[in-house]
């Protein structure tokens, strides 16, 4: 990859919000700095085909669900058919922030990008799900919200290898995006914590740098 074909938000840079935007649009593949870990993703409105050029470039395994980040609470709350209370107050708490929630998915989500559980009480016993965060790097919510749309997104590493918290940590001759972001080193420096909020009672998937207990919410 070119430098031509970087983005450097450090030393005051310009975001070229622009620029970026027209690429995601046309379904472009970029990756870009989280307050987390870097990311890799594209347009959700690039469908089941963007989600499967993400899936090729990061070389994950068939029907792995990725996560959405979405600009705001609203955009986020508005990918799920239904909102629990426990979801809306960890979501005030944490959003943005380094918090994934896992919803009940709404229809005309690209379908490679949905996780499933079991869940007693539905005709099927199999929900759809999504999983969803804000993003607490300020720069990352601009982009966001200038691209008028949620950002289909994983870790910017192979498959296996561990999740790069800097820029100069990603493997961009691997993953080959067609635009990178340079925003240097990541705050946190670990990935979101993942709760499942399609039940009643949150359930904690996978320990991340926002704090959780079982049965704190």
């Amino acid at each position: 990859m070119g430098v031509d074909s970087v983005i450097r938000w450090v030393e005051g840079g310009s975001l070229e919000l622009a620029r970026t935007v027209e690429l995601l649009l046309g379904g472009g593949l970029l990756v870009y700095p989280t307050e987390t870990v870097y990311g890799i993703g594209t347009a959700l409105s690039a469908g089941d085909p963007g989600v499967e050029r993400v899936r090729r470039a990061k070389g994950s395994a068939p029907g792995r669900p990725y996560l959405v980040l979405a600009g705001d609470r609203d955009a986020a709350f508005s990918l799920w058919t239904r909102v629990s209370p426990a979801a809306r107050a960890m979501a005030l708490e944490a959003w943005p922030g380094p918090l994934t929630l896992v919803g009940p998915a709404r229809d005309g989500l690209p379908q490679s990008l949905l996780g499933h559980v079991e869940l007693e009480g539905t005709l099927t016993g199999r929900v759809p799900t999504i999983s969803v965060r804000v993003p607490g790097d300020p720069r990352l919510v601009e982009l966001l919200q200038a691209l008028g749309q949620p950002l289909v997104s994983t870790s910017a590493n192979p498959a296996g290898a561990p999740p790069p918290d800097r820029f100069d940590g990603v493997d961009l001759d691997s993953l080959a995006p067609d635009l990178a972001i340079d925003g240097g080193v990541c705050r946190a420096g670990t990935p979101s914590t993942i709760i499942s909020v399609v039940g009643d009672r949150p359930r904690l998937l996978r320990a991340g740098a926002w704090p959780f207990e079982e049965g704190q919410a």
